[in-house]
C-alpha cells in the first residue's frame, strides 16, 4: 500500500479552498492547504489604510442558517462578531435618465415610483398570466426577462442587477446557471410572482433563525472571517507555495510539485482538490488531462478596476442613505456602481469622512478596466461629481485591479462543468465561484462539497 505525506493536498487558499481544508481536517484527514500567494483568503482580503477599510474583494455577505459557512463562522467562534449592514443598507439606488431613484421595497412604493413608466408596471404585473416555458431549452437571462417581464424590467431592474453581482449583461448569461432559482420558480410554480408567493408563506411557517437576515460583516471587515479560518488550519495552510506541476501516481493518488523559497519541493496525497480560478486549474491539470484544461480555460472572467474615494463629508451632496448605486447600461454611464461603503457598515472611514467604493469595467466596458491609473481616476471623479454631488478632490483614492474577477456563467455553462467533471480522476476534485454560484457562501460551499465528495470515496 502506497504511502502518502498526507491524504489530501488542496491546491488554493481562497475562500472555497479554506472550506475544502476546514471540512477534511475536522473529519480526521491529514490534509496541506497550499496558496501561491503570500496570504490567504483569495480576493477576500481587507486592507486598512489612513484610517478607511478597503475591501478589495467582497464588502459583505448573505448565508442562510443551514449554509455551511454559518456553520463554520459558528465552530470558529465569529458568531458573537456579525456586525449587521446598517438599516440604511436596504435602500438601493438606480439611475434613470441621470437621476437616482430608490429601488421600490413594497408594493405601494413600486406603484409610486417613477423608475418604471405605467407601460412598464403594468407588463411587469401581466407575468402571472405569462406561460413556463416547457421546452426544456437553454436562454439567456435577458431573455427569460423580456419574456416574463417585459424589456423596461430587464432595462431597469435585472441589467442593474446583473452589473452588482457579475459585471455582467443579462444576455451574455445563462438564467439557468447563473440564475437557477429563477428557472426553478417558474418551473415549480409557473411564474416568478407564483413562486415568490409560495416561498413566503413557506418562510412563515418555518422556525426563526437568529441569523441576519440581510448582509453582514464583521468589525474588521471580510478579512476578520479569514483570519479566524487562518487559525483553525494553522501549520496545517502554507502561502507563498505555488503549484507548478503534478503526477497521478501508478498505484493512486498524486504526487505535486511546488515552488517554495525558491526550491522545488515535492509532495505527495492520496487525494487532489484544486480550489483555483478556473483558468489556473486548466494550467496545472494541462500536461496529463488536455480535455478538461481546454475546457477550464475557455471559462471568461470579467475583469474589474475598484477604486477607492475618501471625502469629507460636506464634500458629498448626496446623503448616502443606502448601500449604493447600480448604472443601467442604457445610462451609458462609465462605471458600474458605487457601494456608500463608510454608510453601509461603521469604522470604514475616518471621523467625518466618508467612503465611496467605485466599481469600472466589467464585460461590457473591458477597455475601462484597463485605462491608466490618472485616466481612472479621472473618470471616477468625474462620475462621482455628476452622481453624487462630490466637490474637489477626494482627501484620499487608491485602485485595486482584479484581471479575473467575476467568472462568466455563459450559455452553455453548466453543461460544460459537467463535461469538465466528468473527465477528472476519480479521487481529484474542483472548487470554486466558477462552478455553483459567485456569492460568498456558494463559493465556500463547492469547497465543503468537494471535501465530502472526498470523504465519501
Amino acid at each position: 500500500m502506497a504511502v502518502f505525506d498526507c491524504d489530501t493536498i488542496v491546491v488554493g487558499g481562497g475562500i472555497a479552498g479554506l472550506g475544502a481544508a476546514m471540512t477534511l481536517k475536522k473529519k480526521g484527514q491529514t490534509v496541506r492547504l497550499l496558496e501561491s500567494r503570500g496570504y490567504l483568503g483569495g480576493a477576500m482580503l481587507t486592507v486598512p489604510d489612513q484610517g478607511y477599510l478597503l475591501e478589495f474583494g467582497p464588502n459583505s455577505l448573505m448565508a442562510s442558517a443551514d449554509e455551511p459557512l454559518m456553520a463554520w463562522i459558528r465552530e470558529t467562534g465569529l458568531e458573537g462578531r456579525i456586525l449587521p449592514a446598517s438599516p440604511e443598507g436596504r435602500n438601493r439606488f438606480i439611475l434613470r435618465d441621470g437621476k437616482l431613484l430608490p429601488l421600490p421595497c413594497s408594493v405601494v412604493s413600486f406603484l409610486r415610483s417613477p423608475l418604471l413608466s405605467w407601460k412598464g408596471k403594468i407588463r411587469l404585473m401581466r407575468e402571472w398570466g405569462v406561460p413556463p416555458r416547457t421546452d426544456g431549452g437553454e436562454e439567456s437571462l435577458g431573455h427569460f426577462v423580456r419574456r416574463r417581464l417585459g424589456d423596461e424590467a430587464l432595462l431597469y431592474l435585472a441589467d442593474p442587477f446583473v452589473k452588482g453581482v457579475y459585471a455582467s449583461d443579462p444576455d451574455l448569461l445563462s438564467v439557468g446557471a447563473a440564475f437557477p432559482v429563477l428557472r426553478e420558480l417558474e418551473r415549480r410554480h409557473g411564474g416568478l410572482f407564483r413562486g415568490a408567493v409560495a416561498r413566503l408563506i413557506k418562510k412563515r411557517k418555518s422556525s426563526p433563525s437568529l441569523v441576519p437576515s440581510g448582509l453582514f460583516s464583521f468589525p474588521g471587515g471580510m478579512g476578520e472571517m479569514v483570519s479566524a479560518f487562518e487559525s483553525y488550519m494553522g501549520d496545517d495552510a502554507g502561502v507563498n507555495a505555488e503549484v507548478i506541476k503534478w503526477t497521478m501516481l501508478e498505484e493512486e493518488g498524486f504526487q505535486v510539485g511546488l515552488m517554495y523559497d525558491d526550491q522545488e519541493y515535492y509532495m505527495t496525497s492520496r487525494n487532489l482538490i484544486l480550489a483555483t480560478s478556473a483558468p489556473d486549474a486548466g494550467e496545472i491539470l494541462r500536461a496529463f488531462l488536455e480535455g478538461p484544461s481546454g475546457e477550464l480555460e475557455s471559462i471568461p472572467y470579467a475583469p474589474l478596476a475598484i477604486c477607492y474615494a475618501g471625502f469629507s463629508r460636506e464634500k458629498v451632496a448626496h446623503r448616502l442613505d443606502g448601500f449604493g448605486i447600480l448604472c443601467p447600461t442604457v445610462e451609458n454611464r462609465k462605471i458600474l456602481g458605487v457601494i456608500f461603503s463608510s454608510s453601509l457598515f461603521p469604522e470604514r472611514s475616518p471621523d467625518g469622512k466618508v467612503l465611496l467604493t467605485v466599481f469600472v469595467g466589467g464585460m461590457t466596458a473591458q477597455k475601462l478596466a484597463h485605462a491608466f491609473d490618472e485616466d481612472l481616476e479621472r473618470i471616477v471623479l468625474g462620475e462621482l461629481k455628476d452622481l453624487l454631488g462630490t466637490v474637489g478632490k477626494p482627501d484620499f483614492f487608491r485602485i485595486q485591479r482584479w484581471e479575473r474577477a467575476i467568472p462568466q456563467y455563459v450559455l452553455g455553462h453548466g453543461e460544460r462543468i459537467r463535461s469538465i467533471r466528468s473527465g477528472l480522476p476519480p479521487r481529484l476534485r474542483l472548487a470554486g465561484n466558477y462552478l455553483e454560484g459567485v456569492s460568498v457562501a456558494k463559493t465556500f460551499a463547492s469547497g465543503v462539497k468537494a471535501a465530502e465528495e472526498i470523504l465519501a470515496l
